[in-house]
């Protein structure tokens, strides 16, 4: 670069930004390029390396200055041998920022050596690929959070259906529930008023459950239910749905029905289906619109035909019925009143007489409650006294009557030596409290009778449970010296083995033995003398009930009975009545003829 030339091509250099190098190649003997000497820098290379370098200063010297990594030496002599460029970037600790070197050969005879600082490209390029890894991550995240947002929505639709399938369904035997029938119900009725077809519905329950629970455990009354939905689940079919309502209790919805027939075949299939798995069933059945046009009504009126189904027995289906309803409004009637009554203290307490069949003498009374209501009536005892035990209404009733039949006993020993019997009534749930005997024994007390006046009635109701139990009450009470009657002999299914355990003084032959016991050739008769006969051996006095004629209480004088009580001799008087009668008043009875209540 000398001369004019060289030194305006040098000015030239020393405006660039870019910083150059010049070098000469130094030749060993052999000829090969031992190193370089270094013939020009201009302003820029000095300024970038600080001036370290300078002309005549050989590049082995001072490249391990920019970099340990670049080998300046071997790039320049092959781009001298090849007059080819070779191009490197790396970061130089000795300048602080990211470079360029490009190695240029020209002709053999030197080299150029340019050095760019790129770090504000470098930082470009790394911002760059940080940002590229940025939105990679990103991605990664949003495909991931894509992927959970997916499983939650897939575990939330998951648990959406269980919870719907919850909803609806019963953990137990896994049919469809109550809520599930409701929405049912709905839809046929709103299919009804569309297609004009039927729609009926069966409610049913297990009979007797408790006694498997009771008996067999929980376990066992599960399975019994299991085995009953299994049963209904047979019968499922397009129009026809099963549901558990709750408990022991089903529903069975058929739907688009033609007829009350068509229902009704269902039902014999229904009855056939169970009983052949040897499960009793009550079922009451109702028909849309047949029975009512307002599809709320169908469940009120299914479970009133369950109730007769109930009533009677038991393992069977019954139709809804209008009387059903009528029935129906009468109870809820009589159970509006009934507190009422008890708190008015209105009921009465009338005595039917019983009368020595051989002698005509007086045995005693059975005390009879009696309630007569302004709107309603005289009110069958057989109506109100399954409702005041339903409400438990019946303890403080059942205390009611005894105490008024004690005070009384009382007042006509006084007043009349009365030397007899009055037999009292006790419900199975008033027996059953723990104080009941010290309750009794208190009452007796108080009023001081004579305890051979008193009889305590009992049916073979209050033995179906805990037998043992009420065995050893009835010996407490029978030891104290007071008489124990058994009502309604004959109508249980353990009439002989409770004779031999319970301490019985007396024994009752039901009604519907006497009704018929002076027909020709009929079976009541024989029935009858034998009861008399077994249990007159057995030194019980006998007590035939529902005598209503003469016919009637020849034969059983024939029989050897000891006494009876029916409308024959007497019907149930109030105690004023009574009370003429045992100071001799013969036409006491004939008086009360016409102005008793109801029948026995």
């Amino acid at each position: 670069m000398e001369g004019k030339p060289g030194q305006y091509y040098k000015k030239i250099l020393d405006t660039l930004s870019t910083a150059v190098l010049v070098a000469t190649p130094i030749y060993s003997q052999d000829g090969s390029i031992a190193d370089f000497s270094i013939d020009y820098t201009n302003a820029a290379f000095e300024e970038l390396t600080k001036s370290y370098i300078h002309p005549g200063d050989k590049l082995s010297g001072f490249q391990h200055l920019l970099s340990q990594k670049f080998h300046w030496s071997e790039v320049a002599d092959e781009c001298v041998k090849s007059s080819s460029g070779v191009e490197s970037s790396y970061y130089s600790n000795l300048l602080g920022c990211w470079v360029r070197i490009v190695f240029t050969g020209i002709e053999k005879e030197f080299i150029t050596v340019t050095v760019s600082n790129i770090s504000r490209d470098k930082e470009n390029e790394i911002q760059l690929r940080n940002q590229n890894l940025r939105l990679a991550t990103l991605s990664d995240e949003l495909s991931k959070s894509q992927t959970e947002l997916k499983t939650k929505f897939s575990n939330m639709k998951s648990l959406n259906e269980q919870l719907q399938y919850t909803a609806f369904h019963d953990s137990l035997t896994k049919m469809q529930n109550r809520a599930s029938f409701n929405a049912s119900l709905m839809r046929a009725a709103t299919a009804q008023k569309r297609t004009n077809d039927k729609f009926g519905i069966f409610l049913l329950n297990l009979d007797n459950i408790k006694n498997v629970n009771d008996s067999l455990g929980h376990t066992a009354g599960d399975e019994l239910i299991r085995s009953a939905a299994d049963t209904l689940h047979h019968l499922e079919s397009e129009n026809d749905t099963a549901f558990r309502f709750g408990g022991d209790e089903f529903i069975f919805l058929c739907s688009h029905l033609n007829s009350r027939e068509e229902m009704q075949e269902k039902a014999n299939q229904l009855l056939a289906s169970f009983r052949e798995k040897n499960i009793s069933i009550s079922a009451g059945a109702a028909l849309y619109p047949d029975d009512s046009s307002n599809s709320e009504d169908m469940l009120k009126f299914a479970d009133m035909a369950k109730a007769e189904v109930k009533k009677n027995g038991k393992n069977n289906v019954a139709f809804f019925q209008q009387v059903m309803q009528e029935k129906f409004i009468q109870k809820m009637n009589i159970e509006s009143k009934l507190s009422k009554a008890m708190a008015d203290n209105i009921f009465q307490l009338y005595f039917q007489p019983q009368f020595d069949i051989s002698s005509g003498a007086l045995r005693g009374f059975e005390a009879l409650i009696r309630w007569y209501d302004e709107d309603l009536g005289w009110i069958s005892p057989g109506k109100f006294i399954p409702l005041a035990e339903e409400s438990r209404l019946v303890i403080p009733l059942g205390d009611w009557v005894l105490d008024t039949a004690l005070r009384t006993i009382r007042m006509w020993e006084s007043e009349y030596n009365f030397d007899g019997i009055v037999s009292v009534n006790v419900s199975p749930i008033q027996f059953k409290k723990d104080n009941f005997i010290d309750e009794l024994i208190k009452k007796i007390n108080r009023h001081g009778i004579d305890v051979r006046h008193l009889e305590i009635e009992i049916t073979e109701g209050m033995l179906i449970d805990s037998i043992d139990e009420t065995v050893a009450k009835l010996k407490e009470i029978r030891n104290m010296g007071i008489g124990i009657s058994l009502d309604d002999f004959g109508t249980g299914y353990s009439s002989l083995r409770y004779l031999q355990v319970l301490p019985l003084t007396t024994l009752k032959i039901d009604r519907s033995f006497i009704s018929n016991i002076a027909e020709q050739n009929g079976v009541e008769a024989e029935i009858t003398e034998s009861i008399v006969n077994l249990v007159s051996k057995m030194g019980l006095d006998t007590i035939a009930e529902g005598v209503e004629t003469d016919a009637q209480l020849n034969v059983l004088k024939k029989f050897n009975c000891h006494n009876m009580q029916g409308f024959l001799k007497g019907k149930p008087m109030p105690v004023e009545m009574c009370s003429r009668m045992l100071a001799g008043d013969k036409s006491a009875i004939l008086t009360m003829e016409n102005k008793t209540p109801e029948s026995q």
